[in-house]
């Protein structure tokens, strides 16, 4: 060997060390970030052995030490919101310089292919959106290993996320993050993790998503959680249990009790035109419970916004987008919008007729054809549905069937291809209901 080639050998020999040395950081600290604004963030990563490592960000300085394995954590205290870009540097034995970092709310939309499913999908005038928002850089998005500003790039990112980060956006006059996580043809089972996986008895195959993509999260602090998903569990008996793990799950993880957790009830879907009661009597049923038991989830309604009971991907996202950004301005941000539409309240028989009450009626019922109300079923035994009459009272509607003298029964929409016509006066359609006694 040359002394040339020895040379070279002990000059790289000596570059290792210091390339061990290396601060390192998760994938999502990244130039163009955006931090939840209010609590605590935790910025973390890996160092040599006891490496002393120094985070700045906004007038602030905090520090911490590595520990054995080379692990490192520490907390930035309470941040101000702020639309000025700042730098974050990380130094220890190396620096890592975080350009275009704003301060306002962070949000994590997971689900499968209709929470993924991007902007470019959309129709034109809800691209048009998204487009006239080339210059706003107040609203960013996280997907797949990598910070977006709303650029062409963007267009590949969840359409639904985007009308919700917009909306809020708009409203509160903040920067608005969206981090998405969504996995086509996925079942719900993946992304809970795997303690409540157990608990839950969900099964071998779960956690892989959250494993993978949800996990490395977890110390992000966020504000909440938009959901959809649910198709790829049509037919399921567990989807309750499961909606009741994933939240029991995510709040301990994210370490945000009762965590704002927002559902998109699937759209009716039955690509043979067929009425059967597959989806309503699997996962409707059991997003409806949810809703009601579990603190910090609730529910918007879809099916009155231009879809199509043959694709299971509605193209439409904006009202779905929009919708959801009306219960975060409500329950997080202490905003007066209306975030629901009317809900079933009870059903009286007046001889051979039956009237339905509503709560959440907003101005009134109207329907959204100029029809009679449409999908209104009477039943005497609980079984057999029947077609019936309705006519909107004020804020009733007046059913009647023939052939059923004495109804016993009432539902409204409860089948896959049902898309109900009945609305309050600000928009929002009235929730599709089960078989319900008639009083």
């Amino acid at each position: 060997m040359t002394q040339k080639t020895l040379l070279l050998t002990f000059s790289l020999l000596a570059l290792l060390p210091a390339a061990h040395a290396e601060v390192v950081l998760p994938e999502i600290f990244q130039d163009h970030m955006i931090l939840q604004q209010g609590v605590e963030n935790r910025v973390w990563g890996t160092a040599l052995p006891e490496e002393n490592v120094t985070v700045s960000f906004a007038d602030k300085k905090v520090s911490g030490v590595s520990d054995a394995e080379g692990n490192w954590d520490v907390t930035l205290p309470p941040l101000e919101a702020t639309s000025e870009p700042m730098v974050m540097t990380v130094s220890g034995n190396s620096t890592i310089v975080i350009q275009d970092i704003l301060v306002g709310e962070v949000w994590l939309a997971a689900g499968q292919s209709n929470m993924g499913t991007g902007i470019r999908q959309v129709p034109g005038t809800e691209k048009n959106v998204f487009v006239e928002q080339k210059d706003n850089k107040r609203v960013r998005t996280y997907m797949n290993g990598k910070w977006y500003l709303l650029s062409e790039q963007a267009l590949n990112t969840s359409a639904v996320a985007f009308f919700f980060a917009h909306k809020l956006e708009q409203a509160l006059d903040l920067p608005v993050a969206y981090v998405v996580v969504a996995q086509n043809g996925s079942k719900i089972e993946p992304f809970v993790p795997p303690a409540e996986a157990k608990a839950f008895n969900l099964g071998p195959k779960s956690s892989n998503i959250y494993n993978d993509r949800v996990a490395p999260l977890i110390h992000y602090s966020i504000k909440g959680v938009i959901w959809y998903q649910g198709e790829s569990n049509r037919g399921a008996n567990n989807y309750y249990d499961s909606l009741k793990a994933l939240h029991a799950g995510w709040s301990r993880v994210f370490e945000m009790p009762e965590l704002p957790f927002y559902q998109v009830q699937i759209a009716p879907f039955n690509k043979q035109n067929e009425k059967t009661s597959l989806i309503s009597d699997s996962v409707w049923s059991a997003q409806y419970q949810a809703t009601k038991d579990i603190p910090g989830m609730d529910i918007i309604p879809l099916h009155d916004t231009g879809i199509s009971v043959k694709h299971i991907h509605p193209r439409p996202k904006q009202t779905v987008g929009e919708r959801l950004a009306a219960m975060a301005l409500n329950h997080q941000y202490g905003k007066d919008v209306v975030t629901t539409g009317p809900v079933f309240a009870g059903a009286t028989r007046q001889g051979s007729k039956v009237v339905v009450s509503f709560l959440h009626v907003d101005q009134g019922l109207v329907t959204s054809d100029g029809e009679a109300p449409s999908f209104f079923e009477l039943s005497a035994d609980g079984e057999t549905f029947i077609e019936a009459t309705a006519t909107i009272k004020g804020d009733q509607v007046e059913l009647s069937a023939d052939g059923i003298d004495v109804p016993k029964f009432v539902r409204m929409g409860w089948y896959d291809i049902a898309i109900p016509n009945l609305k309050d006066k600000n928009g929002w359609p009235v929730f599709a209901f089960p078989a319900k006694a008639v009083r």
